[in-house]
């Protein structure tokens, strides 16, 4: 198995719990614009939140995109980690292995809850949705941390939830790792997010630890 010496994580659905506030934040957006849907269709829809809200029949796809972000950011203060990913990310720094947080919030909202945690001595790089012309899936935010981590592409590997992770991966040309726990089979086709090719799958993010070595 491979050795990664540099770590590149999603923070949405990662580290953090966010997907909830994503569906319920979906789900205000559309009522208070009186777009038809139901809950299930949120649910599966979150993942491919773009072509989710074309197949609605919204025509303004990116401002509705913005409004929902708007939601969430309200409530991103808030937001609580996963089970043992803070245990992950400290375990790996003591590893000297080098992280860098890539995010599509913005950085005025991602930095009050990295210092809630602890999280900013722990990463090198924080590439937020300010840094970048392009978002996920497309390569510039990974390539952009691979840049100022000075990383050597076949010892990076990125960590993500969702089809724009993995795909962003795939597109920078480095190795992934799906994080699917058993609560993203709400929000998530498992089958689809395979379809990406990520390089490993893990449920429980102490496993990402056996991965890296």
């Amino acid at each position: 198995m491979k050795s990664y010496q540099y770590i590149l994580l999603d923070w949405d659905g990662n580290l953090a719990r966010t997907t909830q506030i994503w569906v319920n934040s979906t789900i205000i957006v559309l009522e208070r614009n009186k777009y038809k849907h139901n809950k299930q269709q949120v649910l599966k829809g979150l993942s491919d939140l773009h072509t989710f809200l074309l197949e609605l029949g919204i025509k303004n796809v990116e401002e509705t995109v913005e409004e929902i972000r708007a939601e969430v950011h309200k409530l991103l203060p808030g937001v609580e980690l996963y089970p043992d990913a803070l245990y992950v990310l400290e375990t790996m720094k003591s590893r000297s292995k080098q992280l860098a947080l890539i995010t599509t919030s913005h950085r005025h909202l991602i930095n009050p809850v990295l210092k809630r945690f602890n999280l900013t001595n722990l990463f090198e790089v924080v590439v937020t949705r300010d840094d970048v012309s392009k978002p996920k899936p497309h390569p510039e935010p990974l390539e952009n941390a691979i840049k100022q981590l000075g990383a050597s592409k076949d010892q990076t590997i990125m960590i993500g939830d969702s089809g724009a992770d993995i795909a962003a991966a795939n597109n920078a040309e480095v190795d992934s790792i799906l994080f699917f726990p058993p609560e993203h089979e709400r929000f998530h086709d498992i089958d689809k997010l395979k379809e990406h090719k990520p390089t490993y799958i893990v449920s429980d993010f102490r496993h990402i630890l056996d991965i890296i070595n």
